[in-house]
């Protein structure tokens, strides 16, 4: 990789707004896009401003930092030591300020990847004896998600749940392959109508739920679940629902 200031200088903060919203012509994007390749501390701004779906309160927010005005300047002939120094100062804020929205945006998304494991393929175990054998489109599905292949297991998944609704077992298996998959609310739309007399299988299907409102963001949700499987003493998840609610606190 190239020095960071290789090429040309770091983007001043009025770049990096205008390259967000789309205001730049081909040439200036094209030679900004160049720079982000060589600069990680430019391409950290924009991927955490990015994650804004606001621009003018990023602006307005960005504007009472320090009392650092976001308006054009008529450009200098030539910048003075102490210019350049302002746009240092102004870049820094600006990625601090890019690094708080990127992290705060993104951490629920960080705890579900701590926790997330996809469950085991118990599928067969579960079967009582003299039951007919597995159908043909639910035998692929599992034998996908068995090998890790998440996201090819998914469309025989659905297959079979169209015919066999019912099927809770398959339906667990399935939101699993979603969440793994980054299907979070296919996910929950599998999870909900489940339930059952066997309070180890609702641990299962709570523990999944509230990954699964947790991945889309849904705090509130995932924390009620959480205490509802960490005050219970049958969960296979009690502990770990436990941990991750205080997290969330």
């Amino acid at each position: 990789m190239n020095p960071v200031f290789a090429k040309r200088s770091c983007l001043s903060r009025q770049e990096l707004l205008q390259y967000l919203r789309g205001d730049l012509g081909n040439g200036q994007r094209h030679e900004i896009e160049n720079h982000l390749l060589d600069c990680p501390l430019c391409s950290a701004a924009v991927e955490g401003l990015a994650q804004s779906e606001n621009m003018e309160e990023v602006e307005e927010e960005l504007e009472s930092l320090q009392g650092l005005p976001f308006r054009r300047r008529a450009p200098r002939p030539r910048r003075t030591a102490w210019a350049n120094r302002a746009a240092a100062v102004g870049l820094l804020l600006l990625l601090a300020y890019a690094g708080y929205r990127y992290w705060g945006a993104t951490a629920s998304e960080r705890l579900f990847a701590a926790y997330f494991q996809p469950m085991e393929n118990r599928y067969i175990t579960l079967r009582s004896a003299g039951e007919p054998p597995i159908e043909p489109e639910l035998q692929t599905a599992l034998d996908f998600y068995t090998s890790g292949d998440f996201t090819a297991s998914l469309p025989h998944f659905r297959n079979y749940l169209a015919t066999h609704p019912g099927d809770g077992q398959a339906a667990l298996l399935a939101a699993n392959a979603c969440l793994q998959s980054g299907e979070a609310p296919a996910a929950e739309a599998y999870l909900l109508p489940l339930d059952s007399k066997d309070r180890q299988w609702n641990g299962r299907v709570k523990w999944s739920l509230a990954l699964a409102y947790l991945k889309q963001g849904k705090t509130e949700a995932a924390r009620a679940l959480l205490e509802e499987i960490s005050g219970t003493d049958y969960s296979d998840y009690r502990e770990e629902a436990g941990k991750l609610r205080e997290q969330l606190e």
